[in-house]
């Protein structure tokens, strides 16, 4: 057991300080872009190369946020998916900031402008998916299936989308839009439904989720840690290295 609260206290100091790294990294690289921004817009001559300053701090801030959005799911089960959706807006911000650098006198590969449409939606997809599947945990059947529901919508999305991107000379054009139309909106409906009812259906009858505590309990733990100096994963991982419970001798 004391392995095992071990591994617990590692484990969440591994995470803390990957959400710190990943915050710092955000800030650090949004706040450059965005003095860049500052001193162009500051300048005197607004030509092409203020432009591109002002579209890189913009690109910069937005895939910040899609980051973020993936970066929610770090210490969950299902990290792994915010994980792939962090490295995809990365590759994908810095291929879209290399497209506002390309010299506007060569013409831009058809290849190029595929992925960097593909990418974006990538992006946007696991941004999105990251925050829904914050609610995994739930366990209300309604609050599940629609979950369920609004991801497999969310993959049949994307894939029409990558679809229109990369053969669209093949598509009908009059029943494939309608198609993605339909489609993206369920999904949006979903995305904004499930939620909703996670809100109004909480799973207080079923007993506590593990990411789930009482305010007053939320509250006290981080007292206790400002208190002690630590973050609120430690002090839980040191309350249950001793929180083994002691053998009891047999009554004489």
């Amino acid at each position: 057991m004391t392995t095992d609260a071990g591994d617990r206290s590692s484990g969440a100091r591994t995470v803390s300080l990957l959400r710190r790294i990943i915050v710092g990294i955000i800030v650090v690289a949004f706040g450059l872009a965005a003095i860049g921004g500052i001193a162009v817009l500051l300048g005197g001559d607004l030509g092409p190369d203020a432009g591109r300053v002002l579209g890189t701090t913009t690109i910069v801030g937005a895939f910040s946020v899609a980051v973020l959005c993936c970066a929610a799911l770090a210490g969950r089960r299902l990290q792994i998916f915010g994980t792939i959706g962090a490295v995809v807006a990365i590759a994908t911000a810095g291929l879209v900031i290399w497209a506002i650098w390309w010299q506007p006198g060569f013409s831009m590969p058809d290849v190029v402008w595929r992925l960097l449409w593909s990418g974006v939606t990538l992006t946007s997809a696991f941004a999105l998916a990251s925050l829904l599947l914050l609610l995994a945990n739930r366990r209300r059947p309604a609050v599940r299936v629609g979950l369920a529901i609004t991801l497999v919508l969310f993959g049949i999305v994307v894939a029409l989308i990558l679809g229109l991107v990369w053969f669209a000379d093949l598509l009908d054009d009059d029943v494939y839009p309608r198609a993605l139309g339909i489609f993206a909106i369920l999904a949006a409906l979903g995305a904004v439904v499930v939620p909703v009812l996670s809100l109004l259906m909480r799973d207080q009858g079923d007993g506590p989720t593990p990411d789930e505590i009482s305010t007053e309990a939320a509250a006290r733990l981080i007292a206790e840690a400002a208190r002690r100096g630590i973050t609120v994963d430690e002090l839980v991982a040191s309350l249950l290295d001793g929180a083994a419970p002691a053998a009891q001798t047999p009554a004489p």
